[in-house]
């Protein structure tokens, strides 16, 4: 066939895709695939770090009721990997030692998540070994920041000594 310019078109020999239209497909394909996985993996960590919040928020608030109700002091016991509730816990050169299940509640921390608290007097993080956290008969509190972290993300608890309700500051990345 010849054009109007006079030149013959050029005869491809068949109708498919060339590599290169190939390969931009497939890139296409494993961009949006990539960003898929990572939306993906923030959901885990979004739900892992709200279900532990919702977990600590709970005991703390059956702990005030409980400690108001019966008029005895109750303590959540801390631990690296876990917290439980108590009405006496034991100490040994200072820390808490039970094992969870000891208490009404219990609740093991996941393993890839890290607990850190911020004791009445602290100004810094620490990781808990024993520490427990009183709630008085009279209805008030210690104060107590609790804070989860799933690699760079994180939740921030901060308890209110009044009221047992915690603000609360979430970080996903």
């Amino acid at each position: 066939m010849i054009l109007a310019t006079g030149k013959k078109k050029p005869v491809r020999s068949g109708s498919g895709f060339t590599l290169l239209e190939m390969l931009i497909v497939l890139a296409v394909i494993a961009m949006f695939t990539g960003v898929f996985m990572l939306r993906f993996d923030d959901g885990h960590v979004e739900r892992t770090l709200h279900q532990t919040a919702v977990d600590i928020r709970g005991i703390a608030l059956k702990s005030k009721k409980r400690s108001f109700a019966f008029r005895r002091n109750q303590y959540i016991v801390f631990t690296p990997r876990a917290f439980w509730t108590t009405e006496t816990p034991q100490f040994e050169e200072g820390r808490a030692v039970a094992s969870p299940g000891q208490g009404p509640e219990s609740f093991i921390i996941p393993g890839d998540v890290i607990m850190e608290i911020k004791p009445p007097g602290s100004q810094r993080w620490i990781n808990p070994k024993g520490h427990a956290w009183n709630f008085r008969a009279s209805g008030l509190s210690d104060p107590m920041e609790v804070r989860f972290t799933m690699g760079r993300s994180y939740t921030n608890l901060n308890f209110n000594v009044l009221t047992g309700l915690a603000e609360e500051e979430t970080i996903l990345e």
